[in-house]
């Protein structure tokens, strides 16, 4: 059986597709029938449905319809694919371009329109990352529980460095520096025990970062240039110390 807090996590990332193979043909399975769990599930679609109607519209600049045209004009298909791509992910001051991170953006603009919601369920869960590699494969889904004193991780299928260390860090919204977390002692954690220092880092994150350490950890506490994964750490609740 699934417990109360395990069912929040999955629905999530079932609903955000970063729950894949056999597990989530196993959770599809197991929805026919728990009545909780479709409604752990109906709450994160809701959640997300109004997201895209609160994100503003960016309109292109006046001439970017007439250097489309000159481009294709000059057989340059190629090159202007590439251009393109460079020119649009401009426009979006995010600088979001994997389906994984746009879609927490989308969380985090439908979380914040229903916290109600969140209360009535019981929601266990206060801050949200899917960290994705470069490919925009998810890597790591992490939660942190409402009361702060754990960290949920869901590992996807992938190959981990061998003879080497993965470590977390927290990058700083309020400052942009980078700050170690924890380091990872195996693939297979799914829970850590975090203390207050390591939950308020977290919580002034805009960003979590995993990379590739050398055994027990970056000895200097910054991190290396091999990074594995990161992805925008949203708050899912309002909480008196995250408000």
């Amino acid at each position: 059986m699934i417990n109360a807090d395990d069912k929040n996590a999955l629905a999530l990332e079932y609903v955000l597709g970063t729950l894949r193979g056999e597990e989530r043909e196993a959770f599809a399975e197991q929805l026919r029938s728990d009545d909780s769990l479709m409604q752990a599930v109906r709450y994160w679609e809701q959640s997300l449905m109004p997201a895209p109607e609160s994100v503003p519209s960016l309109a292109p600049n006046p001439d970017t319809f007439a250097k489309i045209q000159a481009r294709i004009n000059n057989n340059e298909q190629s090159t202007a694919q590439e251009k393109s791509v460079t020119f649009w992910e401009k426009l979006l001051p995010w600088k979001i371009v994997t389906g994984a991170a746009f879609a927490m953006l989308l969380l985090m603009s439908g979380l914040l329109l229903n916290n109600s919601i969140n209360q009535n369920i019981g929601l266990n869960a206060d801050y949200v990352a899917v960290l994705v590699d470069n490919n925009d494969a998810p890597i790591l889904t992490a939660l942190t529980s409402s009361n702060g004193k754990t960290l949920w991780l869901k590992w996807e299928d992938w190959h981990a460095p061998q003879d080497h260390s993965l470590q977390l860090w927290a990058k700083s919204r309020r400052d942009g520096q980078i700050r170690p977390l924890l380091v990872f002692n195996n693939r297979e954690q799914k829970e850590v025990q975090i203390d207050e220092a390591t939950l308020r880092l977290i919580r002034d994150s805009s960003d979590l970062i995993i990379t590739k350490e050398e055994q027990g950890g970056s000895p200097l506490d910054e991190p290396s240039d091999i990074v594995i994964a990161k992805g925008v750490c949203i708050r899912l609740a309002v909480t008196k110390d995250s408000a």
